[in-house]
């Protein structure tokens, strides 16, 4: 603590793929699968992937990603 003054640290919004991952109860794999198809909102700096929690929540209360097809949807 220099001058008597402290710093807070306030947790950042901007998640890993595996802080994401947990956050949406999905496996790694699926989280970058969606990632990959462009599915999931994402930011990417060259080889560095995150994702923003109001996002993710934005694109959830939208519907999500539509998932496959089935024979039973049919």
């Amino acid at each position: 603590m220099a001058d008597g003054l402290r710093t807070v640290e306030t947790p950042s919004p901007w998640m890993t793929a595996k802080q994401a991952a947990t956050y949406l109860q999905v496996a790694l794999g699926t989280l970058r699968n969606w990632t990959s198809a462009k599915y999931i909102p994402h930011a990417k700096r060259g080889r560095i992937v995150r994702y923003h929690q109001s996002e993710i929540d934005k694109w959830l209360a939208r519907g999500g990603c539509a998932g496959r097809s089935s024979l039973a949807d049919l």
